[in-house]
C-alpha cells in the first residue's frame, strides 16, 4: 500500500529519514517493499488493515517505535447539527453503521495543491474538491467515504439488499448486474452505489452540484468481499472494507471530512443521521507483568508497558488497558503481549539457556507393539492396508457433525468392513488376497481404542478360515500369547487368551473370505514383554498321527478342546496335518499329528502309547468323531 513519507512526518514531526524509518518499521511493524521519492510502499499485514491502512495508523506506529509525539488530526464536531436526515437501514442489509450528512457547498474552490500531491503519491487521481477531500480522508485515517448529489436523490436513502437482476451504472462507466446477496445504497427510484465498493452514476457529484450527502459507513466485510469478487470490481474502499474495520471510524471520518470541506468549500451542515445497527463493545484487557514474563522471558514493568501501549493508542487505567476501537485484531492477553514486546524490541531479549530437568524418554508402548505386529504379519505374507476412519451408517456408530460426504458420515466401529471393501475392489485382479490393518475404532459414545484385523480371500476349497486361523495362531505366538485358544461359538471362532476374549475369526457366507478382528489393547496386555530363554531339549521327539472322520457339524476346534482336557503329559504340540471334505458321505477327514518330547529324558514307546490311548479315548468319546 502506498504512503507519503511527508504526510507521515507531518503527523509525527522529528521522524528520522526514510531509510532509517523503513528499517525500524520493518523490525517492529511492517516491511517496506519500495521507496521512490516521497512514496513508500508499505506491506500492511491482513490483520492490521483496520487500523494501519491510513497515514494516521502508520504515524501512530512510528511514534511508538521512535518515542515521539503524534499530532492529532483536526476534526469538526457535528453535535450542533440537530436536524435529522432520512436514512433507512433494512433488516439483513449487512450494514453495521451508516453516518449520512446533508450539507450545502457555499463556495466552489479548487483542491489545494498539498492535497493533490498526497493523493498522487498514493496513486489517486484528483477529480474535484469534494471527491478529493473524501479520498484524502480515506488515505489519512483509513475510512472510505462517498458523496451523492443531494438534488438528484429521490426520497430517502435506504441501505438494502439488491433485487435479483437489479442493475447499476457506476461512476467509472461500468455496468453491473446485482443479486440478492449484494448490499446497495438506494433511493426510492434506483440504486445509487454498491455498498463499500463503488458509487453510481445516478447521483454523481459534478461542478454544478450545490448540495451533497456525505456517506461514512461500515459494512459486513464478508459481504463486501464476496460482492467484489463476484462482480469483478475491486477498489481502494472494497479492499479496506473486505479486511474488516471498526464502525467507530465512520464518525471520525465524517468529522474529518467536514473539517476539510469547510476549509475548502465553506461547507454548511444541514441534517445528519447516524444509524448504528451493530454496536461494538469496548474491550478491556488486564496487564499482568508476571504472566508477561512467563510468556516472553522478559521482565517489563507495568509502567514500561503503559508507555508503549499509550503510544499505540491504548488507554491505561491502573493495570487495565482499553483497546482502541480500530484495533479489531486485539482480543486476548497474548495480543497485548505481542504489542508490547514488538515495540520493546525482539533484539532486546537476552538469550538464556533453558533450565530443564532431564528425564528418560517415554516410549509409547502401543506404537512399539504395533510395529511388532506389522513385522509379524508381513513376515507371513500379509500386506498392510490403511482404510478410512469414516463409514456410512452402522448401528451404534458415532455420527460426524460435518461429514466430508454422505457415505462418510459416521466413525467406524470396526476394521473388518474396510478390509472387506478392499477385497471387493481387488478381487478381480488378485485370486489370493491376504491383508491386515492396525488402527483405531470407535464405540457408540465416541470413545476410541486400537484394533487389529486381518482377512484372507481364497477359493472355498482352499479353506480361507483354516489359513487365517493358522496365521492368527502364528501371530499370537510371535506376540508372546502362548495360551491363545480358538473356541467355537456358532459359525465363529472366539480367540481367547486365558479367560480373556481378545477377538474372533469368522467366515463370509460364500466361504471365500475369512476375517479376524481383535482388541489390540487387550492383546498387548496379554503379550509377554520378553520371551524367556528355554534351552532346546537334547532328547528326541516322538511323533504319532491319528486320522479321524468328523461329521460335517463337528469343528476341529472341538478336538483341540478335548485334547486339552488330558493334562500332565510331555505333549509338546498338536498340528492339523490334513483336512479334506467327503461331500458324498457328509463328513470331513482330518489327520492330527501329536509331538511328544521331554526335556529330562528319552521317552519310551510304551509311555507314548499310554498317552495316545488316553487321547484316542477322549476323541473317540466325542459325538460325530470316528477314529479311522
Amino acid at each position: 500500500m502506498k504512503f507519503s513519507y511527508s504526510l507521515i512526518k507531518e503527523i509525527v514531526p522529528n521522524l528520522p529519514g526514510k531509510t532509517k524509518f523503513a528499517e525500524e518499521l520493518a523490525m517492529k511493524s511492517f516491511e517496506t517493499d519500495e521507496i521512490s521519492g516521497d512514496m513508500m510502499d508499505i506491506k500492511i499485514t491482513a490483520n492490521r488493515w483496520g487500523d494501519a491502512s491510513g497515514h494516521e495508523g502508520i504515524a501512530r506506529e512510528a511514534a511508538a517505535i521512535f518515542g515521539l509525539h503524534a499530532i492529532p488530526v483536526k476534526k469538526t464536531s457535528l453535535a450542533q447539527v440537530k436536524r435529522k436526515l432520512g436514512i433507512q437501514v433494512a433488516k439483513g442489509s449487512d450494514c453495521y453503521r451508516y453516518v449520512g450528512l446533508l450539507a450545502e457547498l457555499r463556495r466552489k474552490r479548487t483542491t489545494p495543491s498539498w492535497m493533490k500531491k498526497y493523493l498522487r503519491v498514493c496513486g489517486i487521481k484528483p477529480i474535484n474538491p469534494v471527491v478529493d477531500a473524501l479520498n484524502y480522508v480515506m488515505i489519512e485515517i483509513g475510512q472510505p467515504m462517498h458523496a451523492f448529489d443531494a438534488d438528484k436523490i429521490k426520497g430517502d436513502i435506504t441501505i438494502r439488499k439488491a433485487e435479483k437482476g437489479e442493475k447499476i451504472l457506476t461512476i467509472d462507466g461500468g455496468q453491473y448486474e446485482l443479486g440478492e446477496k449484494d448490499t446497495i445504497i438506494a433511493d426510492d427510484a434506483q440504486a445509487l452505489a454498491i455498498a463499500g465498493i463503488k458509487g453510481g452514476k445516478a447521483a454523481e457529484i459534478t461542478r454544478s452540484t450545490k448540495r451533497i450527502i456525505i456517506e461514512a459507513a461500515n459494512f459486513n466485510p464478508v459481504s463486501v468481499y464476496r460482492t467484489s469478487k463476484r462482480i469483478g470490481l475491486e477498489t481502494d474502499a472494497s479492499r479496506r472494507y473486505g479486511h474488516g474495520m471498526s464502525s467507530e471510524k465512520a464518525k471520525s471520518g465524517m468529522e474529518r471530512a467536514v473539517r476539510l470541506l469547510t476549509e475548502i468549500c465553506f461547507l454548511k451542515p444541514i441534517a445528519i443521521a447516524d444509524k448504528y445497527e451493530v454496536k461494538e463493545p469496548k474491550k478491556f484487557i488486564k496487564y499482568d507483568a508476571e504472566r508477561f514474563q512467563k510468556i516472553t522471558g522478559v521482565a517489563v514493568s507495568k509502567n514500561q508497558a503503559a508507555i508503549i501501549l499509550t503510544k499505540l493508542g491504548f488507554k491505561m487505567r491502573d493495570d487495565m488497558a482499553q483497546v482502541p476501537a480500530e484495533r479489531i485484531d486485539i482480543s486476548i492477553f497474548e495480543d497485548l503481549v505481542e504489542e508490547v514486546i514488538r515495540i520493546y524490541g525482539l533484539n532486546e531479549i537476552k538469550a538464556v539457556s533453558p533450565v530443564i530437568s532431564i528425564v528418560p524418554v517415554h516410549d509409547d508402548q502401543m506404537i512399539i507393539y504395533r510395529e511388532r505386529v506389522k513385522k509379524a504379519f508381513t513376515g507371513i505374507g500379509f500386506d498392510e492396508i490403511i482404510s478410512y476412519s469414516f463409514a456410512d451408517y452402522s448401528p451404534n456408530a458415532p455420527e460426524i457433525a460435518n461429514p466430508i460426504s454422505q457415505d462418510k458420515a459416521f466413525m467406524r466401529t470396526n476394521l473388518t468392513r474396510g478390509l472387506d471393501e478392499a477385497i471387493e475392489k481387488n478381487k478381480r485382479v488378485f485370486s489370493e488376497i491376504k491383508i491386515f490393518e492396525f488402527g483405531k475404532v470407535f464405540d457408540g459414545v465416541g470413545k476410541e481404542h486400537w484394533s487389529l484385523a486381518a482377512a484372507v480371500k481364497e477359493k472355498t476349497d482352499q479353506f480361507p478360515l483354516r489359513i487365517l486361523r493358522g496365521a492368527v495362531e502364528e501371530i499370537s505366538w510371535n506376540m508372546g500369547i502362548g495360551d491363545a485358544e480358538f473356541v467355537p461359538e456358532g459359525k465363529k471362532l472366539i480367540v481367547k487368551a486365558g479367560k480373556t476374549r481378545i477377538g474372533e475369526v469368522s467366515v463370509s457366507a460364500d466361504g471365500e473370505r475369512a476375517f479376524f478382528e481383535a482388541n489390540a489393547e487387550e492383546m498387548m496386555k496379554k503379550s509377554e514383554g520378553e520371551f524367556e530363554y528355554e534351552p532346546v531339549s537334547p532328547y528326541p521327539s516322538v511323533m504319532r498321527d491319528v486320522s479321524l472322520w468328523l461329521s460335517d457339524k463337528t469343528q476341529v476346534g472341538e478336538l483341540f478342546e478335548a485334547i486339552n482336557t488330558v493334562s500332565g503329559t510331555d505333549l509338546n504340540d498338536v498340528d492339523l496335518l490334513d483336512y479334506y471334505p467327503d461331500h458324498e458321505n457328509a463328513r470331513i477327514g482330518v489327520t492330527l499329528r501329536f509331538v511328544f518330547q521331554s526335556s529330562k529324558r528319552t521317552l519310551t514307546e510304551a509311555e507314548v502309547n499310554v498317552w495316545m490311548d488316553k487321547f484316542g479315548a477322549v476323541l473317540g468319546a466325542k459325538k460325530g468323531v470316528e477314529i479311522r
